[in-house]
């Protein structure tokens, strides 16, 4: 049997883009095909109750980020201040702050989705999903030369990025008695990110810089990242360490020379949970994890500095490895951050009074962030990853998750 869904077709505008491109245009559409209705899986039903395949395509439009007036030219008070023979007095001079740009448009993404759900002897049920992600007209303030551009800089719609990878979700009653059940589910994930393009005829860039260490001792001016065609964003940049030599110095392959040192995305994700009841018990646990990612600890790169002593304290794994190099970006401080979460266990028990006009009452006792399984060196090994600024950075920035133990009871009256 075939469902279709035409879906819609969405045609939006904002006042915040150019006058040519204020209006953008987004369709969707679905269609699934549920496979086990045929006559032909009629022999299969005894243990594939359920299958469908379904494919999914469909555009939408951003303008989160962008600030009014982005589009138009800008005037404001700039430039030295000059001199008024007339009046006798300085004053202070205006001019371009920012260029027209009559092309900025939405950005856009669209996403094409094959997925598969099914159900198996009626207790494992499931669903496994293929998807490509683009989304164009990346917005990036590039430099532009003057003249002709009044202005030194101006925010175009250039760049693309680009996700693909699967999901998959498995969910399972395991057990189903009269006084005891399990269920448990499953979820896998792959990702890769990757910036396809920066560049165009009219705005040109080779690479931008990201991952801003400015403010950190002896950093002013560096960068530990670079957003370049052909890699993830958060993909650190700089020289990869070769360890430390006899004298506790930092060594460094070709001088130096910065080169890709991976990357700031997971390469998995991972999550599981499980339910449990017997008789008056209940027992809940859920975990996930992230494995593959890079995370630059540069809050250990600062502390590590001897030049701090003996003013300011240095961590205790700068001492016992002998290091003497003064703070300095490379591989050395660039860790796999996995990391497996035990989120929240809860355990739970139902007495049924039936006095005082309770009818239900449930004792329990949770605890959530109770431990983290990782080779991180770091606080926590979570640390941002989403944007293009500076994903996976640990820069004095990051407060670890609270552990808490929570005790309660629920009433039904």
């Amino acid at each position: 049997m075939l469902d279709i869904d035409f879906g819609w077709i969405r045609f939006d505008g904002s006042s915040r883009f150019g006058i040519n491109n204020k209006w953008g245009l987004f369709p969707s559409a679905s269609l699934a095909w549920r496979i086990s209705e045929e006559s032909f899986m009629k022999s299969s039903s005894e243990w594939l109750s359920y299958l469908k395949l379904r494919v999914g395509y469909g555009i939408t439009g951003n303008q989160d980020g962008i600030g009014e007036y982005k589009s138009l030219s800008l005037i404001g008070a700039g430039g030295a201040p000059y001199y008024d023979a007339e009046t006798g007095s300085w004053k202070q001079s205006y001019g371009i702050i920012q260029n027209a740009n009559p092309n900025l448009k939405w950005e856009s993404t669209s996403q094409l989705n094959v997925g598969v759900d099914f159900s198996l002897f009626d207790r494992i049920n499931g669903s496994f999903e293929v998807y490509r992600k683009k989304t164009s007209d990346l917005l990036y303030t590039y430099e532009v030369p003057q003249p002709p551009y009044l202005y030194g800089t101006i925010l175009a719609n250039v760049g693309d990025l680009s996700n693909k990878g699967y999901e998959l979700t498995l969910n399972a009653n395991l057990m189903q008695k009269t006084d005891f059940s399990w269920n448990t589910t499953l979820t896998l994930s792959h990702n890769i990110q990757k910036i396809e393009k920066l560049s165009n005829q009219t705005y040109q860039t080779d690479a931008i810089y990201s991952g801003s260490l400015h403010g950190l001792p002896g950093m002013s001016g560096q960068y530990a990242q670079v957003i370049k065609e052909g890699y993830a964003p958060g993909s650190f940049w700089g020289p990869k360490s070769l360890g430390l030599d006899q004298n506790g110095e930092v060594v460094y392959e070709n001088d130096g020379e910065a080169q890709y040192l991976g990357n700031a995305q997971p390469k998995f994700n991972l999550g599981f949970s499980m339910d449990l009841t017997y008789r008056n018990f209940d027992f809940q646990v859920s975990t996930y994890g992230m494995f593959g990612q890079k995370v630059l600890n540069a809050t250990a790169m600062v502390l590590s500095d001897p030049n701090r002593l003996p003013v300011n304290n240095v961590t205790n794994s700068s001492l016992e490895s002998g290091i003497t190099s003064n703070a300095a970006y490379s591989s050395y401080w660039i860790e796999d951050a996995s990391f497996l979460r035990l989120q929240n266990v809860t355990i739970g028990y139902n007495i049924n009074t039936g006095k005082m006009g309770i009818k239900k009452c449930r004792i329990y006792v949770t605890g959530e962030n109770l431990f983290v399984l990782t080779g991180y060196s770091g606080i926590d090994p979570e640390v941002n990853i989403d944007g293009l600024d500076n994903p996976g950075m640990d820069v004095y920035n990051y407060y670890p998750k609270t552990r808490t133990v929570t005790f309660g009871v629920n009433l039904s009256f």
